[in-house]
């Protein structure tokens, strides 16, 4: 649902390349550990679509 919430409201999709799921684990993990979003947004930003 709030992937559809996003989309609707003009933003893009992400792709997270298979390749790189070790990469976007450990951004989540540190994320989930010390609520430090930053290495997860830095990951997303280079998946995005410029």
């Amino acid at each position: 649902m709030m992937t559809g919430v996003l989309l609707s409201s003009g933003y893009e999709s992400v792709n997270i390349p298979w390749a790189r799921r070790l990469e976007f684990n450990q951004a989540l993990d540190v994320l989930f550990t010390s609520d430090d979003a930053t290495p997860l947004m830095a990951f997303l930003a280079t998946c995005a679509i410029a």
